[in-house]
């Protein structure tokens, strides 16, 4: 290779490498912390009823939101659970009066467990996303656990696609990895870390969330 193929090649990995770093810097990346409590009200055979509480931290550690949602779930086979929920969401806002929100969602949800795995998948219809005050949503979301024998620990992985039914796109996806400690029949703690890509616009949102499951 001759001297200035060289120097072209290394322009042309530095313009690239230049680029990337460009684009990198242009994302946002906003961090949020979320607590919350689900209080299992009544458990039948088929029925079931919760209720949860949550906080959602920012970066600085000041409440952003507070949430109170009930739901009821009803499982017509051992393969499928319907749900139905309300929440209530404070939006608190830094120089505006709280802002009062409510979300309805629906759901329908299919599992089943090979050996020690419990793939699933729900769909699930929502009047709100947690970004858009005002705006209907249908969430696609896939989700692996797995029952580790001996352990109380479940190392639990999904995915999510938030489909926008106003303008027909896609407008973003969550990851989330993490794992439920069992810690005994009625109790149990779920630590987490989810990622929201958005698809249209160069921000991502890392959220860290701790579950407290209490069954009475």
């Amino acid at each position: 290779m001759s001297g200035n193929r060289k120097y072209k090649l290394i322009a042309l990995c530095f313009c690239i490498l230049s680029s990337l770093s460009a684009h990198s810097q242009e994302v946002e990346n906003d961090f949020q912390t979320r607590a919350e409590i689900k209080l299992g009200l009544f458990q039948a055979k088929k029925w079931k009823f919760s209720l949860t509480p949550e906080f959602r931290f920012d970066e600085t550690f000041s409440v952003d939101k507070y949430l109170l949602e009930i739901k009821g779930e009803f499982a017509p086979s051992k393969l499928i659970t319907l749900g139905a929920s309300y929440r209530f969401i404070g939006n608190a806002r830094e120089n505006n009066p709280t802002e009062y929100l409510h979300r309805f969602a629906f759901d329908a949800e299919v599992e089943q467990t090979f050996k020690r795995w419990e793939p699933s998948f729900r769909l699930r219809y929502t009047n709100y996303s947690e970004d858009i005050a005002d705006g209907e949503f249908l969430r696609y979301k896939a989700a692996l656990n797995y029952d580790i024998k001996g352990s109380k620990l479940t190392p639990l992985i999904s995915a999510e696609a938030y489909h926008e039914l106003s303008n027909k796109e896609f407008y973003k996806m969550r990851y989330a990895v993490g794992f439920k400690y069992k810690l005994n029949k009625k109790n149990a703690i779920n630590i987490g870390y989810k990622l929201d890509y958005y698809l249209n616009e160069y921000s991502n949102k890392h959220i860290l969330y701790l579950s407290y499951k209490i069954k009475f």
